[in-house]
């Protein structure tokens, strides 16, 4: 990112001039077959803490296919998956000799347009208020009888969205590249590295998970 995306502030500190909010998603089953080809299992929260690297993080999901029956076992992983700051979404399976497709890949593409379009900020995020020493001075001078000056709001900076994808299906891939389109800067997680040449358009940055040692259990 070059010199540009910054302000130099005083005593020479470099400050974004845009708020950095990232929405993380993550297909389960994507991450379960992955790993279990490799034979490891990912510590979430040490995934969540490495892909975010410092930057806000505006949502993270966990989208799940969990069987038809009931299972403890599920249920107490899912519990886990909860603790570690991230948002489980599920979606059952059918019965048993019941053929039907079934994934997760609308709501993940749902998801990540939504936020897009800020739809996960908090509200508090989105109602910036009237400082409070202007409405002090305003309340002040009409209390003198003299006409208060207009109240001027603060002026949030704008927000550059960046949306990263672990493990997803090819089915999203147009939803990453509408989201590319929308402004967000998108990056896709997955154990080895893709690139457009295998139909992943407006993906800017490629992370290879295989590489990295500090996500494992």
């Amino acid at each position: 990112m070059g010199r540009e995306a910054f302000e130099v502030l005083q005593g020479g500190v470099m400050k974004r001039k845009m708020k950095r909010r990232m929405g993380l998603f993550i297909d389960a089953t994507g991450l379960d077959r992955a790993t279990r080809r490799l034979e490891r299992k990912v510590d979430l929260s040490r995934l969540v803490s490495g892909l975010t690297s410092g930057i806000k993080l505006e949502v993270a999901r966990y989208y799940c296919l969990i069987p038809h029956e009931d299972d403890a076992r599920q249920f107490a992983f899912l519990d886990a998956v909860e603790r570690a700051g991230i948002e489980v979404i599920t979606k059952r399976l059918p019965p048993k000799g019941v053929k039907r497709q079934v994934s997760m890949d609308v709501h993940i593409a749902s998801d990540i347009i939504s936020f897009c379009y800020g739809h996960f900020e908090k509200k508090e995020e989105l109602a910036k208020a009237v400082p409070d020493q202007t409405v002090q001075q305003a309340s002040g001078a009409a209390a003198e009888g003299a006409a208060p000056e207009p109240a001027v709001k603060a002026v949030a900076r704008p927000v550059q969205r960046i949306v990263t994808a672990v493990c997803p299906s090819r089915e999203l891939s147009y939803a990453l590249y509408v989201a590319s389109q929308l402004g967000a800067e998108t990056s896709l997680a997955d154990f080895g590295l893709y690139g457009a040449s295998d139909g992943w358009k407006g993906v800017e940055r490629w992370i290879d998970l295989s590489t990295s040692e500090t996500i494992w259990r």
